[in-house]
């Protein structure tokens, strides 16, 4: 199904013993010739391997070893070394090798970090889809961000070497920047979106990040209110409750201030949601003040109902038991069920009787006379 078994490995830090092994292994030469270069790597490194292997990539890349023909074994000069690179850990070392890929690689991978750890194929292809944006194939930059060491490939996922690759590369952008791409992101994504609810779910997010604050013109407030409240359907059908909940918020939080006058189905099915979903979490207070709210703006009987049967339940459950039949009474007779006000013994037996007659008569096909 495309899919790939993949293995985790944790690897702890490097002591200083580890990393002299490697680096005498590496230059072919005993350890008392590379003891003090490997101090030197795991001082700045400390100890992270990811790191270790990047720190010994640029001494290579900067042309710090070189190979002496007379000594027939590699030199260096740890002075110029620690010179060189002189920061504290690699953030420095990170950004200058970003530095060094092309403009369209770096535009790649900038993309990526915003969309987290990793990236599955069919997103990619769904920002490639409408030739938007990026202006470039993601396609064809990733494999060279695995090429270089950025990310690497399991199936169909692309996924950072490492968490600090990702932060490094996310923090290159700058702040309102960083915005503005989750929106375009999101946006690109919605188009492409249509009934998938992994990529409308993923667009959501990156739209949510740019709305955090408030950034959003009335236009974007509506389409990315109605985005939210897809989201939540598409959340709720996988029982993914709590996720819901959160896009229901957003999506009312972007509504216009006269919301019912101006998106009253996008209101109603916000507010029915957010009753439904808060009495799942047992969230009685918020649970009543959406049925308030619907109760007050209904347009007709039929747009009150699933907030009258949610009314029902919250009275059962507040053991208000009269209330509930009261209202059950009231929605049924609105239905044309017409029940008796007084209901004995003789008339629940002869109802029953009745029925149990209705269901025998009941086949695949309908009900036989």
């Amino acid at each position: 199904s495309g899919r790939a078994n993949v293995t985790t490995f944790t690897v702890g830090e490097l002591s200083k013993v580890d990393v002299t092994k490697l680096v005498s292994s590496k230059l072919c030469l005993p350890w008392r010739y590379t003891k003090e270069l490997a101090g030197l790597v795991h001082s700045k490194t400390r100890g992270n391997p990811f790191f270790v292997v990047q720190f010994l990539r640029s001494i290579i890349q900067n042309k710090m070893l070189s190979f002496s023909v007379k000594s027939r074994r590699w030199t260096w000069d740890c002075d110029v070394v620690d010179m060189q690179i002189n920061s504290d850990g690699v953030a420095e070392l990170l950004t200058t090798t970003f530095s060094q890929l092309s403009f369209t690689l770096m535009q790649a991978v900038k993309i990526a970090s915003c969309l987290g750890s990793q990236i599955e194929e069919s997103t990619i292809n769904a920002l490639d889809s409408r030739n938007e944006f990026p202006s470039f194939n993601m396609q064809k930059e990733l494999p060279l961000a695995v090429k270089e060491g950025i990310m690497e490939k399991a199936g169909p996922v692309y996924q950072f070497t490492h968490d600090i690759i990702q932060q490094t590369i996310y923090e290159l952008i700058p702040s309102h920047n960083r915005k503005l791409l989750h929106k375009r992101i999101g946006k690109n994504l919605l188009k492409f979106a249509a009934n998938d609810p992994t990529i409308h779910l993923l667009a959501t997010d990156q739209i949510n990040i740019f709305c955090k604050d408030g950034n959003a013109n009335l236009e974007e407030c509506s389409q990315f209110a109605q985005s939210n409240a897809t989201a939540a359907k598409f959340a709720i059908a996988s029982s993914s409750f709590e996720q819901a909940r959160s896009y229901i918020d957003t999506g009312m939080q972007l509504l216009e201030t006269q919301h019912w006058a101006t998106q009253y189905s996008l209101s109603l099915d916000l507010f029915e949601m957010s009753a439904s979903v808060s009495c799942m979490h047992g969230d009685i207070t918020k649970m009543s003040t959406c049925l308030g709210e619907i109760s007050s703006h209904a347009r007709t009987f039929d747009d009150s109902l699933k907030a009258s049967s949610l009314l029902v339940k919250l009275l059962a459950s507040s053991s208000k038991f009269e209330e509930a039949r009261s209202k059950c009474l009231i929605i049924l007779s609105n239905l044309g069920e017409v029940f008796p006000s007084e209901v004995s013994l003789p008339l629940v037996l002869n109802e029953t009787s009745l029925m149990q007659t209705t269901l025998r008569n009941i086949t695949s096909k309908g009900t036989t006379s």
